[in-house]
């Protein structure tokens, strides 16, 4: 078996490093000191598998999404129009997903009705498949350039506003829902029970649905997402993510593990150590022994972050030969 894992934000900047006590991670630490190491440019996931699969930029991760949603996105633009909770620091906005405000399925299908209702005259519609993830549809013409909210993080918003290439000022738009959202009494409600308020939404990932490439891969092993859309579409195999999933095949693999970039953007460093903690034992573990009994002949980790991306590649034979590398802390990769 020739194993791809992707991990994005495993290698987190250094100032996020700094935490007491480190991770205990030996597994891993053994593999990236004992692989060829090289960057490997893309600041998350979703880049990083559209060029897999022979999707140009810009990314046009939201009718990807939408269609794993069940939209219909064969008719004009689509783009993700994702609720954000905006927490002020210092001199900057620090925006959190709509992972982040655990909201209710009442509290979106009222919110999503008064976006519609306000912005019909835009000829724009939005759309609540799931409470995390939502959609607004649009002419071609009118989707405009714009950045992931996980790039955000590391400078200020104004910098990342959407740039409009049609007649719509969608800067403007976004500000106009962020006024719409803000006082409604949903938001004094959650406000009351200590619940993150929905500050507005961020416009992200747009595009029309594309054609696929399909990559040299027999078996897609991750949790249900744009990579088992990608999938699916290509008529690859998708399995759920597990370690029995990917001990179970053959020939060439791809593994999704996106739990480290979930914690990353909550800034929750204590968390983020225990999950890397329990995937260098559910995951790195396996991996590395598997390698050494030749049941992996290739390995390759992919890590993808807004401020370091690399890839490390590995061999059985690179395994037992470079026993002289020692393992290093992981963050001196960042």
């Amino acid at each position: 078996m020739n194993l791809d894992v992707l991990i994005p934000s495993l290698l987190l900047p250094a100032p996020t490093h700094e935490m007491f006590p480190p991770p205990v991670i030996p597994a891993l630490e053994k593999l990236l000191a004992r692989a060829e190491s090289k960057p490997e440019p893309a600041p998350s996931a979703a880049p990083w598998l559209c060029k897999r699969w022979g999707v140009a930029a810009p990314y046009p991760i939201a009718p990807l999404l939408a269609a794993y949603d069940g939209l219909n996105t064969t008719n004009e633009g689509w783009l993700l129009a994702e609720p954000v909770h905006l927490v002020p620091d210092r001199d900057r906005l620090t925006l959190f997903p709509g992972r982040s405000l655990a909201l209710e399925a009442a509290e979106t299908a009222t919110l999503i009705g008064i976006l519609n209702s306000h912005f019909a005259d835009r000829h724009l519609q939005f759309f609540a498949p799931t409470t995390e993830r939502w959609y607004v549809r649009c002419a071609t013409a009118e989707i405009p350039d714009t950045t992931p909210p996980n790039v955000t993080r590391f400078g200020s918003l104004a910098d990342f506003q959407p740039k409009s290439r049609g007649t719509l000022d969608w800067r403007s738009l976004q500000n106009e829902a962020q006024m719409l959202l803000f006082g409604h009494p949903i938001n004094e409600a959650r406000e009351v029970a200590g619940k993150p308020l929905v500050s507005g939404v961020w416009f992200w990932g747009g595009g029309v649905l594309p054609e696929l490439k399909k990559p040299a891969y027999d078996r897609v092993v991750a949790n249900p997402g744009l990579v088992t859309q990608l999938a699916t579409m290509s008529e690859i195999d998708a399995q759920a993510l597990s370690w029995h999933s990917v001990d179970s095949a053959q020939g060439n693999v791809l593994v999704v593990i996106e739990s480290l970039a979930a914690l990353a953007s909550g800034q929750d460093n204590s968390a983020w150590n225990r999950e890397l903690e329990r995937l260098d034992h559910e995951w790195f573990l396996p991996i590395s022994r598997a390698l050494a009994k030749g049941a992996i002949e290739r390995l390759s980790l992919y890590l993808p972050g807004p401020e370091c991306a690399r890839a490390f590649h590995l061999t059985r034979r690179d395994q037992l030969l470079r026993f002289w590398r020692g393992a290093k802390p992981l963050s001196t990769y960042a």
